[in-house]
Parts: structure tokens; sequence; C-alpha cells
């Protein structure tokens, strides 16, 4: 018989430290209980390279946004799988949680993203699969809330050996 047990959260100290022991050559910083995490992601040897901004708060997914080169459209459409503010949705609802490293998978996913915004630019097709637009019920497991939110999302098997540079 399977034991469910509640996954311990990870304080924001464990998360900054392993975004820095992976991506040696970002910033991170803890200021008013939120981690900002400033790296540089170079999602293919043929890839631009693009600086990103990572911001996460315990119990609250984490918020990503490319800085530099800002995203482009495609003609007159923004691209696919884009919160408002243009922050990327990089997974469902249920595929993340607090107890998961943000540097094994949110900073890879985004990775992820990157490439297929890439292809998107050049042939007009999202090829990362996911959900979009529609809106479905969004359930915080860590505190156990349910809200319904518009989600522009994908859903993809992740090898934590395989990081971005």
């Amino acid at each position: 018989m399977a034991s469910w047990t509640r996954q311990k959260t990870l304080n924001l100290a464990v998360q900054a430290a392993q975004l820095g022991k992976h991506f040696p050559g970002s910033q991170t910083a803890i200021r008013r209980s939120q981690l900002t995490w400033h790296g540089k992601i170079t999602p293919s040897p043929l890839s631009s390279t693009y600086a990103v901004r990572l911001r996460y708060r315990l119990r609250e997914r984490p918020k990503v946004e490319v800085l530099e080169p800002k995203l482009q459209l495609r003609g007159e459409t923004k691209p696919p799988h884009l919160f408002s503010g243009d922050e990327l949705c990089l997974y469902l609802a249920n595929e993340w949680h607090s107890s998961m490293l943000l540097a094994d998978t949110i900073v890879p996913w985004i990775a992820e993203w990157l490439l297929h915004y890439e292809i998107w630019l050049a042939t007009g097709e999202w090829c990362g699969g996911g959900v979009h637009p529609n809106r479905i019920p969004e359930r915080n497991a860590d505190i156990g809330e349910t809200r319904t939110t518009e989600r522009h999302q994908g859903s993809r098997p992740y090898n934590t050996k395989s990081r971005p540079k």
C-alpha cells in the first residue's frame, strides 16, 4: 500500500545554493522572502544567449522573464505559452512543487522553452506541445488552495543529467 506524505518545501537558501553551484556565472539574491536569480542561457549551440530572471517566493509559482534579447513577435502574434507580463509558462500546475530544486527543473525548462521559441520564430509552429489557451483549475499543493487561471503550458519528460549551458 502506498504511503502518501507531504513533500518538504525547500527553503530559499537551499534553492540559492543549488542555483549558484550549478550555474556559477549567475547571480542569486534573497531579499524580502523572495529569491531572484539572473542567469544567461544558451539553449543550443546554434541559439542566441538569453539573459533571464527567475523570481520565486515560497508557496508561489516561480516567475520567469526573458530580459535580453526581448521576445519577438512573429508578424503580429506573441509567442505561445506566456502568462500576462510576458512571463514564461513552463509547466502544468501539478508538474512542479516546492520540494523540487529550481536548478534541476525550472532552469532547464527555461532552456527548453527558449529552444521551442526559436523554432516557433523560424517556422510559426510551436513544437513543444502543451495546453494553450484555456482555463484550467490550478491547485497549489503546498497550501491546498485552488483557483482558476489562464494557462499556456507544456508538458515534457525531463532528464536531470542534461543541463543548459
